[in-house]
């Protein structure tokens, strides 16, 4: 995944639709919160085996993607608005996660 390449798109678009000025950390925050509830929704009172599933219905599985796609948008662009790398944070924390729980019983 090319996520300066993404950053850079979803940056324009941003742009060219005069958005950035809409776009604090706060109000990232709160919009990735929104699109990560629209994807919870496809999921809401379902049982867990028809969850497993639901990703292979093209309807579906269009609108979780859609989700997902816009929740991912919204976390690069709080990453970045803030002065994180992204992928520098995912690393840290999956070091310190596997420090952690090192000698921890499996699940």
């Amino acid at each position: 995944m090319d996520l300066p390449k993404i950053l850079k798109q979803y940056n324009e678009l941003c742009e060219d639709n005069d958005w950035q000025v809409f776009h604090t950390p706060k109000n990232l925050a709160s919009a990735m919160c929104v699109s990560s509830a629209k994807i919870l929704e496809h999921y809401q009172w379902i049982t867990e085996e028809e969850s497993l599933s639901l990703a292979r219905l093209p309807n579906s599985r269009d609108k979780i993607e859609a989700g997902i796609a816009e929740t991912f948008f919204h976390l690069l662009a709080l990453a970045n608005r803030s002065g994180i790398d992204l992928e520098q944070a995912v690393l840290k924390k999956a070091l310190k996660d596997a420090e952690d729980h090192q000698g921890a019983p499996d699940a």
